[in-house]
């Protein structure tokens, strides 16, 4: 019975611990419309954990805007449509934390080319990493027949003095 009381109490305690709180987290999606335009968008985070990761999760988040056209618009995130993903994962060895872009489900959305798709994801990146994690090395996982023209494009934003714009106009 004795166990039974602590294992009770002890939950009860920890689960404060676990909770997470909501919050409205900025981060930057590329839009497709006519042309490709980097913008800010705010994201309401059920589970807010740390601003960058929300941040660079919410920049592949689908978007649908409000309108009040008859027939639906659709998603215009460029980098939803077009399957890329990114966070940051820490080793836990004390090493520094790595960004990274998933892309093995990459897929050209219609009207854009892959290299233009992948440039304006990476302008979203580079507006939403904190100065602490500006110079961090982009890693990313592509499929075989993706990897070889991404890693040109992923080589050139490593090299890229990110105070300066990568893609598309300064904001």
């Amino acid at each position: 019975m004795n166990i039974f009381i602590a294992a009770t109490l002890g939950l009860w305690m920890a689960v404060p611990a676990c909770a997470t709180t909501s919050a409205l987290v900025r981060t930057y999606q590329p839009f497709g419309m006519d042309r490709i335009t980097i913008e800010p968008v705010t994201c309401y985070a059920w589970n807010a954990q740390i601003a960058v990761d929300d941040a660079l999760l919410y920049i592949s988040a689908k978007n649908e805007a409000p309108n009040f056209s008859k027939t639906p618009v659709g998603d215009l995130n460029l980098a939803s449509t077009s399957h890329l993903s990114f966070s940051n994962s820490e080793s836990g060895t004390g090493r520094p934390m790595k960004v990274v872009m998933k892309a093995d489900e990459f897929v050209i959305t219609e009207g854009y080319t892959r290299e233009d798709i992948v440039k304006a994801c990476l302008e979203c990146v580079r507006r939403v990493l904190p100065e602490k994690l500006r110079n961090t090395p982009l890693t990313f996982s592509a499929s075989p027949e993706n990897k070889a023209w991404m890693s040109k494009i992923v080589d050139e934003f490593n090299q890229h003095d990110r105070s300066k714009v990568f893609y598309g106009a300064e904001p």
